[in-house]
């Protein structure tokens, strides 16, 4: 993203502040619909960023969506959102979520447990359902789903599901996610299809629906690289040909939507940490989580000074504002002489960011979410709309 544009976020709405290019998410969906074949169905993760306006771009793009609970569903409804174009998945699905989905024609759910589809098979009507079936392979990815996973049937368990297939279409299977290597990214898929084969033959189904996860990964840190996918699409074409009255689809968050954003935050003030130099900033892990388990502090590159800057580079820490130890953006920051009021930028922000932080953690104020959308900046929270939500005069 332009330097210049974070520049007037901060000059308009101060830090901290999340900013999200949204041509830069046009641009991901372009090349991975060029990239895949055509019969492949992409569903956009809403945990990774429920940004109403981002949610409105994926769905405008012929994207559809993957929810996991009331709040998800409601955003991505008012999106624009078809309904046959959304799965609804976890292994909890409220009352109310359910009636919702009941009216909701062509909707998809994901069943993640015998004992949830014999409790659906007691029920009239209600959307198609996909069995989810946990992994027996080792999966790729910096998350794991495989067998000794919480989520989804163990093929040992499937026969009982025989007396409650009555709505039953399909299979979903998630083996990974933030998978970098292209043949391994290949692999899941292939070995997802494989799991589901063998599920429909030990039920004895043909499947109409088959979703194969996705998790493709992003370049965080400098030894990351861009993920390649040929593999994966060469993988999928034959799976489409051994399998043409099928819908296949991949569920993609991180991938759409991270490299997107941006989180900015101010340097408040100096100081030491583990004997070497720190700063202290404005932001921290209330507002950028690590909630994935990627080793954020550690692995990431460096973020950008939003300034000119000359002289040599030193490793300074990253300290957030809150009484908490563990408060760190990052240990290891190679950056110039810094000065309180430096903006430091954080790049690949735009997924697992602000919604899946805990910021009622001491009860700061919300940061500013800002688009930018070519030219235009459009301010989807500001500081004065965080401070009125939180009673603060």
């Amino acid at each position: 993203m332009d330097a210049e544009a974070l520049r007037e976020v901060v000059r308009r709405y101060g830090t901290p502040a999340y900013v999200y290019d949204l041509n830069r998410i046009r641009a991901r969906v372009t090349a991975l619909r060029a990239a895949l074949p055509p019969a492949v169905d992409i569903l956009y993760s809403v945990k990774a960023n429920p940004t109403a306006l981002i949610c409105r771009l994926l769905a405008d793009s012929g994207v559809g969506a993957e929810v996991a609970s009331p709040g998800e569903l409601a955003v991505t409804l008012e999106a624009g959102f078809a309904p046959r174009r959304l799965l609804a998945t976890g292994p909890y699905k409220s009352p109310s979520m359910l009636a919702r989905l009941g009216a909701l024609p062509g909707v998809l759910l994901s069943v993640d447990s015998v004992s949830e589809l014999a409790a659906l098979a007691e029920t009239d009507g209600g959307p198609d359902l996909l069995l989810r079936l946990r992994p027996d392979f080792d999966p790729a990815g910096d998350v794991r789903m495989d067998a000794a996973s919480r989520f989804g049937i163990p093929l040992d368990d499937l026969a009982a599901a025989r007396p409650y297939l009555r709505r039953c279409t399909g299979f979903h299977v998630y083996p990974g996610s933030q998978i970098l290597d292209g043949e391994q990214a290949a692999g899941n898929v292939r070995a997802a299809y494989d799991l589901a084969m063998t599920a429909a033959a030990v039920l004895g189904v043909t499947p109409r629906v088959l979703d194969l996860g996705g998790g493709f990964g992003i370049p965080y840190g400098p030894g990351d690289v861009e993920l390649e996918l040929g593999p994966v699409a060469e993988t999928l074409r034959t799976l489409a040909a051994q399998a043409p009255q099928t819908r296949l689809m991949l569920e993609l968050g991180r991938y759409l939507v991270a490299d997107a954003g941006w989180y900015l935050t101010a340097v408040a003030a100096h100081q030491t940490w583990q004997g070497r130099p720190a700063v202290v900033v404005d932001g921290g892990t209330h507002h950028r989580p690590d909630l994935c388990g990627l080793d954020l502090p550690r692995r990431v590159g460096p973020p950008a000074l939003l300034k000119p800057a000359s002289g040599p580079r030193v490793p300074v820490a990253v300290l957030g504002c809150l009484c908490l130890p563990w408060d760190i953006l990052a240990e290891r920051a190679d950056l110039p002489r810094l000065t309180v009021g430096d903006v430091l930028a954080f790049p690949n922000a735009g997924a697992y960011g602000l919604s899946a932080a805990a910021h009622g953690f001491i009860s700061h104020p919300l940061p500013a979410e800002v688009a930018i959308d070519g030219d235009e900046l459009v301010a989807l929270r500001t500081p004065v709309d965080a401070l009125a939500r939180a009673g603060v005069p």
